[in-house]
């Protein structure tokens, strides 16, 4: 399942990627989320046998991920790739990850070694590392030299959906993403929510994703991904870690620091990162969920 926004070129290379693979036994699903980038007739002649999906409106990529994944379902997949329009999977990559979800039947979702497709020496991540009591979360080996130091772990709390793996039994079960998330951390949520659920999150490092993202020092986000990351970094914690008043609050203020840190990493326009992690905090504090106008 690939989700695109405004984004031909990287989507172009990504289904180049995908038409390599060396696991036969798929059907890719797109969805154009709230834009018209391709056609049914353009998608079907690049993937043949593809589902092409148009939305009229941006339903952010908690929404758009699970009308896609419900198409797939509804064609009786037994799992679901939700993979970002700018990644690029090497030919044995969906492979890896079917074996390693066939391998345990608790397995509700695994993830892959994500690479930066700059410099593929480099780790994008390969899990998603989250201190519920604190707050802190970070991607696991970002920006570290892949030396193989991650290649024995099989376990983990969370995975990133830039190319996730998940079973239809537990997507059934779980419904998808948390769309009150709209963008950003809901795959961390569905994560959280699955191992509350009984069931385990595996990574399988051997299937090796390149990621074309910018590095966090080159202002990777834009303000709208500051304004939904704080807010929803904070939702995150009270959904699954709720804490008495003091000690919410000093997380709270923890999280809060912590986003406008980040903010201020790129040098550009330092003064509307900080106001868009400011309305993040705001609407948390408002409760306001979703899509926001002002993000």
């Amino acid at each position: 399942m690939v989700l695109n926004w405004h984004g031909r070129a990287h989507t172009l290379a990504c289904l180049q990627a995908l038409r390599a693979l060396d696991y036969h036994d798929w059907c890719l699903v797109l969805v154009d989320n709230g834009c018209s980038d391709f056609s049914a007739e353009e998608v079907d002649r690049l993937v043949p046998g593809a589902c092409y999906v148009r939305t009229e409106t941006n339903l952010g990529f908690a929404g758009g991920a699970n009308l896609g994944c419900r198409e797939a379902l509804a064609r009786g997949a037994a799992y679901v790739w939700f993979l970002n329009n700018d990644a690029r999977p090497e030919p044995g990559a969906l492979a890896e990850l079917i074996a390693a979800a066939a391998h345990d039947t608790r397995l509700a979702i695994v993830g892959a070694k994500i690479l930066q497709a700059g410099d593929p020496s480099r780790l994008d991540s390969i899990a998603l590392r989250l201190d519920l009591h604190s707050g802190r979360t970070y991607l696991l080996g970002h920006d570290e030299v892949d030396r193989g130091q991650y290649d024995t772990l099989d376990d983990a709390i969370a995975v990133t959906a830039c190319a996730m793996l998940a079973s239809a039994r537990s997507l059934q079960q779980l419904r998808g993403f948390d769309e009150t998330f709209f963008a950003y951390l809901e795959d961390a949520d569905l994560c959280l929510r699955a191992r509350a659920a009984g069931f385990r999150i595996g990574v399988a490092p051997k299937a090796r994703v390149l990621h074309a993202r910018p590095s966090a020092r080159a202002g990777r986000q834009s303000i709208s991904s500051l304004y939904y990351t704080a807010r929803n970094h904070l939702l995150l914690m009270d959904r699954h870690a709720p804490q008495s008043w003091p000690r919410r609050w000093f997380r709270v203020a923890t999280i809060s620091a912590l986003n406008a840190a980040y903010a201020l990493r790129s040098g550009s326009r330092p003064f509307a990162r900080l106001e868009a992690v400011r309305r993040g905090v705001r609407d948390y504090r408002r409760g306001i969920t979703g899509a926001a106008r002002c993000a």
